[in-house]
């Protein structure tokens, strides 16, 4: 296994309380197999998403929401204690836009973990997150439109969303 490599430049520029630089941080310490590498990568990311670094609330959230997943059949309690965690930090990262956030949040709203099951919200933030760009949430919404989970079965919007996602695609690449 290859050692990480950080320059001293960027831990410096991290201790000194710089947000994108902590979030690089947490990055490069998460690429590790090592499971203390791992953990200096969350705590990283925790301090840079205080500092307010949106992508560190998103990627926190998102952490956090994979392994309240995983624990849910084997310890629900634990796993709720991980879905408040991913709750809180997608929150945060809500308030700032973030589409892919939005889009995460939204299948708390679909399921009901740790929130009230509210279809009819998940379903507007999957609109709003494709409205911003998401094209997982263009994608989500053909299937929403197409076999009416939560909404009635809506031909034009699903061949709307299609050609959406399509053209995001395209542009993407």
């Amino acid at each position: 296994m290859a050692s990480i490599i950080i320059s001293a430049e960027l831990l410096n520029r991290a201790a000194m309380g710089n947000p994108a630089a902590q979030f690089e941080l947490a990055e490069i310490y998460m690429e590790s197999d090592d499971e203390d590498d791992n953990q200096l990568a969350e705590e990283w990311a925790l301090k840079a998403a205080q500092l307010g670094h949106v992508e560190a609330m998103y990627w926190l959230g998102e952490g956090y929401h994979a392994y309240a997943k995983d624990l849910r059949e084997e310890n629900p309690e634990e796993a709720k204690v991980w879905f408040e965690h991913a709750h809180r930090w997608l929150e945060q990262a809500v308030k700032h836009r973030h589409p892919a956030a939005i889009l995460e949040l939204s299948s708390f709203y679909r399921r009901g973990d740790v929130v009230e099951k509210d279809v009819e919200k998940s379903v507007q933030m999957v609109i709003q997150s494709a409205e911003l760009g998401e094209v997982q949430a263009m994608r989500d919404l053909v299937a929403i439109y197409e076999h009416g989970l939560g909404v009635d079965v809506d031909e034009d919007k699903t061949d709307f969303w299609a050609e959406k996602a399509n053209t995001a695609e395209d542009s993407a690449e």
